[in-house]
C-alpha cells in the first residue's frame, strides 16, 4: 500500500479544514450557551453538559483530525481548530450571540407586559369552560 505524501499544500489544506472544524465547534457550543440564556440551569447541570459537549464534539474531532492528516494526529491541527475557535467567538459568535440576547429581550419585555393580561383572559376563558 502506497503512502501519501505529505507536502506544504496538504498541510496547508489541513490548517484550513482545522480553522474550519474550530469554527464548527464554536457554533456547536454555542448552542449550549443559548440553552443556558434561555432556562436557567444549577451548577451541575452546567457541568454535565460541558461534559456532554466534550464527549459529542471530541470523537467527531479526533476523527476529522485524523481524516484531514492522512491518519496521523498533528498537534498543529489541535492549535489550529482552538484558532479557528477563538476566531469565531470574538467576530460571529459575539455578532450572533448579540443579535439573540436582543431577540430574546425583545420576546420577554413583550410577554412581561402582556403576562398579566394573557393570565386574565386564560383564567375568564377557563372559568366560562367549566
Amino acid at each position: 500500500m502506497e503512502q501519501m505524501q505529505y507536502t506544504h499544500i496538504a498541510g496547508a489544506l489541513s490548517m484550513l479544514q482545522a480553522l474550519a472544524a474550530g469554527v464548527v465547534m464554536g457554533i456547536y457550543y454555542d448552542l449550549f450557551r443559548i440553552l443556558r440564556r434561555l432556562f436557567r440551569f444549577s451548577a451541575l447541570s452546567v457541568a454535565i453538559q460541558d461534559i456532554l459537549f466534550w464527549l459529542t464534539a471530541s470523537v467527531p474531532f479526533f476523527f476529522v483530525c485524523l481524516k484531514c492528516n492522512g491518519g496521523f494526529i498533528r498537534i498543529y491541527f489541535v492549535f489550529f481548530a482552538l484558532l479557528g475557535w477563538f476566531c469565531y467567538f470574538m467576530t460571529a459568535g459575539k455578532l450572533i450571540f448579540l443579535l439573540f440576547d436582543k431577540i430574546i429581550c425583545f420576546f420577554r419585555r413583550i410577554f412581561d407586559t402582556n403576562k398579566a393580561n394573557s393570565l386574565k383572559i386564560i383564567e375568564k376563558f377557563y372559568t366560562k369552560i367549566r
